[in-house]
């Protein structure tokens, strides 16, 4: 199907195979399934297991409640823009989807920020308890408020639009007449600075202090007990876990902001928007994230492994579980336009466990 773009450009909308729309389905299906049961999981194993209730592993659970929140309002429209190829969309719709995807996003990298901020004072200055739980508790309180004002430009920007080409409603990213038109390239470039640049260079900074800490540096002429020597080893493997998510996050969420500079940068390059395959490609792994997260946790800790296998078994018991932490203390719409017609602004989500998990 050939449609005209505002430039007057004949843009040629790609057609999946039966077996390639098949294949999107399922994969968005399997994603949203893992997402649901794994970051339901998450919650589960640290609400019912009194002694998994930690600072480091209440800010987990409000990364799992931020990915449930994308699981539960993204996932679904996006399956079914998948399943019929397009959406007549309502102002509510419009509004609410590209909200609480910010929204999700925004409070996932707050919030693993927080993580890596807790687990470097932690291992950096381990005689001090400086994020105690009352502490935590602002900091969520924090994270939610700020997500949501930040969020809050796009139920203004997000507006319906009647579409000539599909009959059908179209939700459009439009700025104008509070703001100008170069608004929504302006607040592209905020947005991965402060939800992609900000948060991966501040973990890099974060653990690589962190890294010195436990592997480089060593005072000589002073025997380490084994003891010790055992509570070290067992850091080195979570901060591996967290090396590792941190690496998943930008793999995943990378795409994303590739696809959003080109619909807004690239209109002379590429006149019809970023490359359907490119935006699908790129959505889906941001989204895939929010499933990815909870298998982290099990590939990498025995604790959550056998956490979620008493939960799956409905073995759930108070103190079954041994301390995780020793230490106190989408875009959416016709598969082929709407995807850069409502560019969603993405976040890092990637998780992170204490430093002291015993594996």
């Amino acid at each position: 199907m050939a449609t005209n773009n505002s430039s007057g450009i004949q843009c040629e909308h790609s057609t999946d195979t039966r077996t390639e729309h098949v294949f999107k389905l399922i994969a968005y299906s399997v994603i949203l399934f893992g997402s649901l049961v794994g970051n339901v999981l998450v919650i589960l194993v640290v609400v019912l297991n009194r002694h998994m209730r930690s600072v480091t592993n209440y800010l987990i659970v409000n990364m799992a409640v931020a990915d449930l929140l994308l699981t539960a309002f993204n996932m679904p429209v996006t399956i079914k823009v998948i399943a019929t190829r397009s959406i007549d969309w309502s102002v509510v719709l419009c509004k609410i989807i590209p909200f609480t995807q910010s929204v999700s996003v925004a409070s996932s990298v707050l919030t693993l920020t927080a993580i890596a901020i807790d687990r470097f004072l932690a291992i950096l200055y381990p005689l001090k308890r400086y994020v105690t739980f009352p502490i935590a508790y602002y900091m969520i309180a924090v994270v939610w408020i700020v997500s949501i004002a930040v969020s809050s430009p796009f139920l203004y920007a997000m507006k319906v639009v009647f579409n000539k080409n599909t009959k059908k409603n179209s939700c459009l990213e439009i700025w104008t007449p509070v703001f100008s038109e170069n608004a929504d390239k302006d607040f592209t470039v905020v947005v991965f600075v402060t939800f992609y640049v900000f948060p991966l260079s501040t973990m890099s900074v974060l653990y690589s202090f962190v890294i010195h800490n436990l592997w480089v540096r060593k005072v000589p002429g002073i025997q380490t007990p084994e003891n010790q020597l055992r509570a070290e080893r067992s850091k080195k493997k979570v901060l591996k876990m967290l090396l590792a998510v941190v690496v998943v996050f930008a793999l995943c969420w990378l795409p994303v902001y590739i696809t959003q500079f080109i619909a807004f940068f690239g209109q002379k390059r590429f006149p019809c928007g970023p490359p359907v395959t490119l935006a699908f490609v790129g959505y889906f792994l941001g989204h895939a994230n929010s499933a990815i997260n909870p298998a982290m946790y099990a590939i990498f800790n025995s604790n959550f492994r056998k956490g979620f296998r008493d939960a799956l078994l409905c073995r759930c018991r108070r103190n079954r579980v041994a301390p995780l932490v020793t230490k106190p203390g989408p875009v959416v719409g016709t598969e082929s336009t709407v995807l850069r017609q409502v560019t969603l602004r993405a976040g890092s989500k990637v998780s992170a466990t204490s430093d002291s998990v015993v594996p």
